[in-house]
């Protein structure tokens, strides 16, 4: 947990508290905690995560289902600033408001950034860990308001409709089919 220390007098005291005792007079302090800890924030199928997979719409107007995590905290030393903006405060999801703004971000940086994929980038290791860099990058960026930084972009799994798989893979037969006629000759 990181303590911040806010005054009545004075307003918020411009370092984060470390661990240990801290001073504070009643009436006049107030010890805030924000949490130190890893936040995940996980887009995916299981039963686990509130949240759902993200469904993006590639290039090429198909819709893919990603599975994602990004693992995000507060920035250290900067603690102090998350409550300074008023980011520490509770909203009715039980959520701190640093979070949800965090979430409402990654979402928002995840569907504008790998919508820039094509579906056959999908299938490729490398356009996916490369896109993920880049977003992770932009992600950063846009939550360095929040004092926030998100540490990596997880692509756990890729799916697309079942229509489009089952398109793919009568493509992929015909393909054999046609070396197959082809080693006939």
């Amino acid at each position: 947990v990181i303590g911040v220390r806010q005054s009545n007098v004075s307003g918020v005291y411009p370092e984060d508290l470390g661990p240990g005792w801290a001073l504070r007079i009643p009436g006049v302090h107030r010890i805030i905690e924000v949490p130190r800890r890893f936040e995940f924030l996980d887009y995916t199928t299981d039963d686990m995560g509130p949240q759902e997979s993200l469904q993006i719409r590639t290039q090429d107007n198909n819709i893919v289902v990603v599975d994602i995590s990004v693992p995000y905290h507060i920035k250290p030393g900067e603690g102090h600033l998350v409550v300074e903006a008023g980011n520490h405060v509770e909203d009715r999801n039980g959520l701190l408001r640093f979070q949800r703004l965090a979430e409402e971000t990654t979402v928002s940086v995840l569907r504008e950034r790998l919508a820039e994929l094509t579906s056959a980038q999908w299938y490729d290791t490398e356009q996916r860990l490369k896109v993920a860099a880049q977003t992770l990058e932009v992600l950063n960026g846009s939550l360095a308001d929040l004092h926030v930084k998100a540490e990596a972009v997880l692509i756990r799994a890729v799916t697309f409709r079942t229509e489009y798989e089952q398109q793919l893979q009568q493509i992929q037969l015909n393909e054999q089919n046609k070396l197959l006629d082809g080693a006939r000759e």
